[in-house]
């Protein structure tokens, strides 16, 4: 049974959920405005999904977002060129500024899509353009899953792409940076910097125990509840401002995590 076919299970599971009213616990039907929320649609929120996931896991994520004020939007990007897909995600951003004057726009990007953000972020520009960026079980510092496979080989551990991209400060500009993970994942996704990092995130008891939940993270709510807190300026984690050079992928990596 492979990792996509468990996925789709799983979003189909949720997008009954979402069109019959039943939601899991902390989810929001599409629609339903609950208390708190944003009174007004001022930020926009660009989802970047993990490597070969696509853009259909991340709806029932999208949905919950935009019900609860902040209209999301998931980019169809496969993970397999940083470079590029930075490049198309600035297109995206100046899109939303084109159609929407004066929006704020929130950069939310999952595992590799955290990478790719960050990479625009921070060598196009994209810390003048983007008021949040928040990345959830993104490998800041590398995974050795991406040494010699074709998809993204620059996110393994210390390549020219990933020295050059940690090189200075992690968090430029005015942008808020959060970093957040799950009880079980592979990297810390820290950065140097000003960081808010929120980690970490209790299973979620509602999703299969496979070992998976690096992959299961976007149907969590509570990485929704996460997000929301982060676009509203929040940081239920620790504010955290390290010097530049003292994270390492070996800092980064966390003992006893799956191999990916």
């Amino acid at each position: 049974m492979s990792i996509r076919f468990l996925v789709a299970v799983v979003c189909g599971v949720f997008a009954m959920c979402l069109s019959t009213g039943a939601v899991p616990a902390g989810a929001v039907p599409a629609g339903a405005v609950p208390a708190g929320a944003a009174p007004a649609a001022t930020t926009h929120v660009l989802i970047v999904p993990g490597q070969y996931l696509g853009a259909l896991p991340y709806q029932p994520m999208a949905q919950n977002l935009t019900a609860r004020g902040y209209p999301t939007t998931v980019l169809d990007l496969p993970g397999a060129d940083m470079t590029a897909e930075a490049k198309q995600i600035g297109a995206a951003v100046d899109r939303l500024h084109r159609e929407h004057p004066g929006v704020q726009v929130a950069l939310v990007g999952h595992s590799i899509g955290g990478v790719s953000s960050r990479l625009y972020l921070k060598e196009m520009g994209g810390h003048q353009k983007v008021s949040t960026y928040l990345a959830f079980g993104s490998p800041q510092y590398g995974s050795p899953g991406a040494c010699g496979q074709p998809a993204a080989p620059e996110v393994c551990p210390g390549t020219p792409f990933l020295t050059a991209l940690n090189e200075g400060d992690d968090t430029p500009g005015s942008t808020q940076y959060y970093g957040v993970r799950s009880a079980r994942e592979w990297v810390d996704g820290h950065l140097d910097g000003g960081q808010c990092r929120v980690t970490p995130i209790p299973a979620n008891e509602s999703l299969p125990a496979l070992g998976l939940e690096h992959t299961f993270e976007p149907f969590d709510p509570k990485i929704w509840d996460v997000t929301v807190a982060a676009i509203t300026g929040r940081c239920v984690g620790e504010y955290v401002t390290e010097p530049d050079g003292v994270l390492t992928y070996e800092k980064s990596a966390l003992p006893g995590a799956p191999v990916r």
